[in-house]
């Protein structure tokens, strides 16, 4: 079962950490590369809905390389936006 009902979104969730009671690491793949993994810092009481439709762009404008995290490539803390 998918969480779609059309064409899979792009980038496509792939996991989620709890960092702390109101931040999750969101990881996400793009379907033509599948190893790169890229991941965003988000405050779960935000507005997530605004978020996740800006989050492709985010990542590429914001991210870098992670520090101490062997699951994603790139990392954007997107907590304050």
């Amino acid at each position: 079962m998918c969480p779609w009902t059309e064409e899979q979104p792009e980038p496509r969730p792939r996991g989620f950490l709890q960092r702390a009671p109101d931040r999750l690491r969101l990881y996400l793949d793009r379907g033509e590369d599948p190893d790169v993994v890229a991941a965003a810092d988000v405050r779960t009481s935000g507005a997530l809905t605004a978020l996740l439709a800006a989050l492709p762009s985010l990542i590429e404008e914001t991210g870098g390389p992670p520090e101490g995290d062997p699951h994603c490539s790139r990392l954007a803390d997107l907590t304050s936006w």
